[in-house]
């Protein structure tokens, strides 16, 4: 993997394809190219951590290296993921298998000894400097339970809590219903609460502006500076262009 020294906070909005970004995109994914506009400047966003950021992007748009990209390119940390679905926590985990990224799918019938396992694997990466970032991949299950808790505030007292995603592409219709109301949703909002420093972003495929203000409230999602209102969160679609929301003032 190409070494590299990049200032995360001034990443230009566009660039000459053999920009940095470009260069670290081929990398870690072999994509020579983003795959729009609209991509590369969520990326750029997010990167810049100053805002929770919404991603909606159709199946084949690059929705997924959104948030993977910046995951393994920022000062090393430990994700969390969030996905509905079992299935696309293995298709994700086995694309990162193809870089240095330790991935790790914890699920709820996980006993205390596994998550200390999890624990001291963390901590033994932390002390390699060539180590990418860790990604941890849970299902909504799991969120409230107190071992995944417990392993949260581990990463947070030891400042390696990096970005928290929140995968709605394929559970969408229960939170267009309200069937999440009293678990996924709230439990996830109680969560962006928790852990107030931590920059979120969610993902999905639809971009109706109901739902996105739906998304917004419940996970009470919010903005990093003091100048800006706490809900202008961006909002990246193929629909709207996203790149003069009031964070660029």
């Amino acid at each position: 993997m190409t070494e590299v020294n990049i200032n995360y906070d001034n990443i230009p909005k566009s660039a000459p394809e053999d920009s940095i970004l470009n260069a670290l995109l081929e990398d870690y994914f072999s994509y020579k190219h983003f795959k729009s506009k609209t991509q590369r400047n969520a990326i750029v966003k997010i990167l810049k951590r100053e805002s929770d950021v919404i991603v909606s992007l159709p199946k084949g748009h690059g929705r997924t290296t959104c948030f993977q990209l910046p995951i393994v390119i920022s000062s090393q940390k430990v994700a969390i993921v969030v996905v509905g679905v079992s299935s696309r926590i293995e298709k994700q985990i086995s694309r990162l298998n193809r870089t240095d990224v330790y991935a790790e799918h914890i699920h709820v019938g996980m006993s205390s000894e596994e998550y200390d396992d999890i624990k001291t694997t963390i901590n033994d990466l932390s002390n390699i400097r060539s180590t990418l970032n860790s990604i941890l991949y849970v299902t909504p299950d799991v969120v409230p339970t107190a071992n995944f808790h417990n392993l949260l505030h581990h990463l947070n007292d030891r400042n390696s809590l990096g970005y928290i995603v929140v995968d709605l592409s394929y559970c969408e219709n229960d939170w267009l219903t309200g069937l999440t109301e009293d678990r996924y949703a709230l439990d996830l909002g109680a969560l962006r609460d928790e852990f107030m420093d931590t920059s979120w972003v969610v993902t999905t495929e639809k971009a109706r502006p109901e739902f996105i203000d739906h998304i917004k409230s419940t996970l009470r999602l919010r903005t990093r500076r003091a100048d800006i209102p706490r809900d202008a969160i961006p909002w990246f679609s193929m629909d709207i262009e996203a790149d003069d929301v009031l964070l660029d003032r």
